[in-house]
């Protein structure tokens, strides 16, 4: 636990796929001054977790930091291969139609069209993991 205004905690807790990481940083000062970096699937609770930390530190300058990290091979970018197959029919229409000679390298090009490479998958929080981040925030606060 951050027994004086100067400490550092830091916990980290895997859920699923999920690795749920948490930093608090305090400097002596007079009043509380908390400035935090939440990972976006944690904004909606921003006022939950200034609250849990104002409850364990009284002052000091804090630094909180929550993010997540994914396995790579789970968060990476899929691209739309039905987008991808459209434009390499309409790219090669057009250059038989104007007499344009194809592209050399058609990977290249087509992977540079816009929306192949765009994630559309919106993130819930749910109730087990934010019991999880608490947790992990908890428990950095104490050590």
């Amino acid at each position: 636990m951050i027994q004086s205004m100067t400490g550092y905690g830091k916990a980290v807790t895997v859920f699923g796929d999920k690795k749920i990481n948490v930093e608090i940083k305090s400097l002596n000062s007079k009043a509380m001054d908390l400035s935090t970096r939440i990972a976006p699937l944690y904004r909606e609770k921003e006022m939950e977790i200034r609250n849990l930390i104002a409850q364990t530190l009284e002052r000091g300058k804090v630094d909180f930091s929550i993010w997540v990290e994914k396995d790579a091979a789970e968060s990476a970018t899929p691209i739309n291969t039905a987008l991808v197959e459209n434009y390499y029919n309409q790219i090669k229409t057009i250059s038989e139609t104007c007499h344009i000679p194809l592209p050399e390298d058609w990977f290249a090009t087509l992977l540079r069209m816009p929306d192949v490479l765009t994630r559309v998958d919106v993130q819930e929080l749910s109730d087990e993991e934010w019991t999880a981040a608490k947790q992990t925030i908890e428990t950095a606060l104490q050590h």
